[in-house]
């Protein structure tokens, strides 16, 4: 498991969820960076409640990191936009199931509308690994 660099700095609150204030991939890290998923299975269809949403979107950055020979523990970094804050603490329940005790740095985004009406999420990712 890569070992990361993790921030808490004096002063500020502790974080709000499951997420660092800071971290730091090891030196000479490969970069991946992780399109928007959106809430599309691979049979294409989009379920109707937020868990079910970002469960495929966390289903989704998983497989795109194994095609990168990486894993849900080289996340550096997410950002999760929901079209209703009222949303994120489902969002976030799968977040940290996904996640277990793996922490990134984190951004979530309310905003008015995403491509398709029927989304409610889209999560962005950056993992790091020793380069090869």
């Amino acid at each position: 498991m890569t070992q990361y660099k993790t921030y808490k700095p004096e002063g500020i609150s502790d974080p709000y969820g499951t997420y660092v204030h800071g971290i730091e991939p090891p030196v000479g890290s490969r970069m991946v960076f992780v399109s928007g998923q959106i809430p599309v299975a691979f049979d294409g269809t989009v379920p109707e409640t937020m868990e079910g949403q970002a469960t495929v979107c966390w289903q989704n950055i998983e497989a795109t990191l194994k095609a990168a020979g990486l894993g849900i523990e080289n996340i550096v970094r997410t950002t999760q936009y929901l079209t209703d804050a009222s949303m994120y603490p489902e969002a976030n329940a799968v977040r940290a199931k996904m996640l277990g005790t793996h922490r990134t740095a984190s951004v979530s985004i309310t905003v008015p509308a995403l491509i398709e009406p029927t989304w409610l999420i889209e999560i962005d990712a950056i993992a790091a690994a020793p380069a090869e």
